[in-house]
């Protein structure tokens, strides 16, 4: 990159940790996991049962008064509870999963003989298991292990789900061995262990551990980062202050916070926009994500929680406030970051939006500073380091104003045929409102 283009310094403040801190709460949860454990198996005794009425008794008649019930088939215990997440279209954030640092997934229940082996033969197969715990998550969440890091899902689209913790295996239902039954198993494992080797296969070792195969099978145990990555087609990138929530809300029905302070935007705002006049050429999702300052790489301000929000993007829109003093080096500098962060950010279509025409220091000069980013433009392409992806060129550069309203069609009509029709990003939104993000 030229040397010679001049630094662009954007001062850290209180509000800058803050706004960090806040995203960080909104965008990445890591907590603990633990499904249930399977139910204990119904334990009978051999031979058991009771006496009850016979209901074929009759006086006079030579059918018994009691007859001897055995016990039915000892129940089987339940499957435990597993640990699902599950993409929820009204959710934008991971904030409500902050509530608690553990998960714990109920335990399943215990062998029920009405429910056992001794049921209905239309159900002798069907497996018993607790109702799973769900927990809802928003579009764009990556499930990862905390541990090593292993990805686990990648949940884009509304119902998309993930068993991340298996509910154990509900014991057997057994019967319990009688004295004499033990008795017999200790006799025989001493004459298994005194007869000569060719005599060993005459004596069969009963299994005794029955109180193992009633037993549940423990719930598995989890420790999970989530980490949020906004699913659109657009991504608005720029300094803070360059007008880029303003510009959201112009274009699209969403209602991000507005503010003349920097680090407005604490968590990515979604914005849905109609492609063309046709209600059937599908939708464009805009992201207006929070802003960026120099050394966002290296994690200075939002720093890397803001830019992994553009691995999703297909194109980004560079908001740039022409009001500045040199809203080409602003572009560079912008431009810059995207590239140390991951050059291939740069290689992706893009569209830059000169904001603020409404102000006269922009206004009179919007030719020339039209002319001035094109020529950085080239100048990034020219410079780029070998061996990275060729950054792209502005696909247009249009002038707008979020505040008047004007050269928003223009605007619209640029970043249309970059993207392609129907929308994949806006079909993973489309159950969710028409405007202000998932919610």
């Amino acid at each position: 990159m030229d040397s010679s283009l001049p630094a662009v310094h954007h001062g850290l403040s209180n509000q800058t940790t803050t706004s960090a801190l806040t995203l960080i709460v909104y965008t990445t949860m890591k907590s603990f996991f633990r499904s249930g454990a399977g139910g204990r198996g119904e334990v009978s005794d051999k031979g058991g049962g009771k006496m009850v009425d016979n209901f074929k008794y009759k006086p006079g008649g030579n059918m018994p008064k009691k007859i001897w019930l055995g016990n039915s088939d000892p129940g089987d215990g339940f499957e435990g509870s597993s640990i699902v997440l599950y993409v929820d279209s009204a959710l934008d954030s991971l904030l409500h999963l902050h509530e608690r640092s553990k998960w714990t997934a109920p335990n399943g229940a215990q062998g029920d003989p009405t429910k056992g082996s001794d049921r209905p033969k239309t159900q002798a197969k069907r497996s018993w298991t607790t109702a799973p715990t769900r927990i809802p998550v928003p579009p764009g969440t990556v499930v990862k292990r905390k541990r090593g890091g292993a990805l686990i899902a990648d949940l884009t689209h509304p119902g998309e789900s993930v068993v991340v913790a298996r509910g154990g295996k509900g014991g057997m239902g057994v019967t319990r061995p009688t004295r004499e039954d033990n008795a017999r198993l200790q006799t025989r494992k001493r004459r298994f262990l005194t007869e000569a080797d060719t005599a060993v296969s005459e004596y069969i070792v009963e299994d005794d551990d029955w109180k193992a195969e009633a037993a549940g099978a423990p719930g598995e145990e989890v420790s999970l980062h989530l980490m949020l990555r906004v699913v659109a087609d657009v991504g608005i990138v720029g300094f803070p202050n360059a007008g880029k929530s303003s510009l959201l809300a112009a274009i699209t029905r969403a209602s991000p916070e507005v503010a003349p302070y920097p680090f407005t935007t604490v968590t990515p705002n979604l914005g849905v926009t109609q492609i063309g006049n046709n209600a059937e050429a599908g939708r464009m999702v805009l992201a207006d994500l929070p802003g960026l300052i120099e050394g966002a790489h290296q994690g200075r301000g939002l720093g890397r929680i803001f830019l992994r929000h553009l691995r999703r993007t297909r194109i980004i829109l560079h908001v740039v406030d022409a009001a500045t003093d040199d809203p080409a080096t602003d572009y560079w500098a912008v431009r810059e970051e995207l590239r140390m962060y991951n050059p291939e950010y740069c290689a992706r279509p893009h569209v830059v939006a000169l904001n603020k025409m409404d102000l006269q220091e922009a206004a009179h000069l919007q030719a020339e500073i039209a002319a001035e980013v094109l020529t950085m433009a080239h100048r990034i392409q020219n410079n780029s380091p070998e061996g990275n992806p060729q950054p792209s060129l502005p696909a247009a550069v249009v002038c707008v104003s979020a505040q008047a309203g004007t050269g928003l069609d223009d605007l619209h009509a640029a970043l249309e045929p970059l993207l392609p029709v129907p929308s994949t990003a806006a079909q993973a939104s489309a159950s969710s409102s028409t405007g202000d993000g998932w919610g």
